[in-house]
């Protein structure tokens, strides 16, 4: 079991790569083809598209075949859209990010329930780990970038992960037959069932709310590091990695702060802190401070994601409508970089673009109050210790 939980992390890592690849890409991309902000943005645009519709595919799949199918096949459609990117046109980029970000929404929220159908004790701690390795891969992305990009070019970079990714898929299609550690995801939630629907649906507009302020923030980050602050190729990969850093040293720390605090504690200062840390950045007047906002957006971003799941799956259950829910805030990592990025455009002002996910920020904390209100029975989880 240890030799399948080590393949899992490695290929969540994986995923943490491909994932976030297309901000430290996207000013080669944009210079390529002579895009503004607005148009930048698209590309965001279709990746959180494709992800939730994805994960809408999956949850079929998943309520059939369990997970230990459904991630090798998000496995192999990431591979394959990573190639099709690497093949350099224009509508060719379009077409393969699409297509590994569909792949994304087959593994992403299937990875995360398969993890708590195999914990039967401290879910949101085992979630973070997993999480933790996720972030490892989008704290590597940058630098994996800026290295590999004279000796092998974007290209090579592409097919390279595209290469580890279909090995991955293979190992997990192999090590993992149907019915082996879970056939289908049948645990069940402690939520009532009138309530059941409700609570799933502001479970997604708050997930929605928080993917879209990761990458609202983290997409726009180098790009603001280079307008901002001119900052060198080393120099922006550093201050980008920074975000995946804090993220990754905030879910290694949360299953110990998670022992002292409840998990709504957790998410309330969270959001707190992320609010704090993205107006240091935007305020920044040099790399110091930009550096420190950027540390600070990612530590209280860090745990917010994978406790919140955690409570969805302790009182609403796992399956094809978890798949669907988690699947969902794809569509925020959509609308919000990309709103970001026409804020920018129309307003001449990045800093006034990045702006918008301070408004995501007020938006999940009023949210996270009528969750907290709204669920009734799962307030011993939901309500922050007072």
């Amino acid at each position: 079991m240890k030799i399948k939980i080590a393949v899992i992390h490695l290929g969540f890592a994986l995923t943490g790569i491909v994932t976030t690849m297309l901000g430290p890409i996207l000013p080669l991309l944009s210079t390529q083809w002579h895009l503004n902000d607005a148009q930048a943005g698209r590309f965001f645009l279709i990746q959180f598209i494709a992800s939730p519709a994805g994960a809408a595919i999956a949850s079929k799949v998943l309520s059939r075949w369990g997970a230990t199918r459904t991630v090798p096949i998000g496995m192999f459609l990431i591979a394959a859209g990573l190639a099709v990117v690497g093949i350099g046109s224009m509508t060719m980029v379009m077409v393969g990010i699409a297509v590994y970000s569909l792949g994304l929404g087959f593994a992403l929220p299937s990875t995360n329930l398969l993890i708590v159908e195999l914990v039967s004790e401290g879910q949101a701690a085992a979630l973070n780990i997993l999480n933790f390795s996720w972030t490892v891969g989008a704290l590597a992305a940058p630098f994996a970038i800026s290295t590999l990009l004279k000796p092998i070019g974007l290209r090579g970079f592409l097919f390279l992960v595209a290469a580890a990714v279909g090995v991955i898929a293979v190992v997990e299609a192999t090590t993992f037959p149907k019915g082996n550690i879970v056939s289908a995801s049948t645990r069940r939630g402690k939520i009532a069932p009138s309530l059941r629907f409700p609570f799933a649906l502001l479970t997604a507009i708050f997930l929605f709310l928080y993917v879209g302020i990761e990458n609202g923030f983290a997409g726009w980050i180098p790009t603001f590091s280079i307008r901002s602050q001119h900052t060198a190729e080393k120099i922006t990969a550093i201050v980008n990695s920074s975000f995946w850093a804090a993220l990754l040293l905030g879910r290694l720390l949360a299953p110990l702060v998670l022992r002292i605090v409840r998990e709504g504690s957790l998410i309330l200062a969270g959001l707190t802190l992320a609010a704090i840390g993205i107006v240091v950045t935007i305020v920044s007047p040099n790399v110091a401070m930009l550096e420190t906002g950027v540390l600070l957006g990612g530590l209280g971003l860090s745990a917010i994601f994978p406790t919140a799941i955690a409570i969805f799956a302790e009182w609403f259950g796992t399956g094809g409508a978890g798949s669907i829910v988690l699947g969902c805030c794809g569509l925020g990592g959509a609308l919000v970089p990309w709103l970001v990025g026409v804020a920018s455009n129309r307003s001449d002002n990045l800093r006034l673009g990045l702006a918008v996910n301070l408004v995501c920020i007020a938006a999940a904390a009023v949210l996270y109050g009528l969750m907290r209100n709204f669920a009734r029975e799962p307030n011993e989880i939901l309500a922050p210790e007072s």
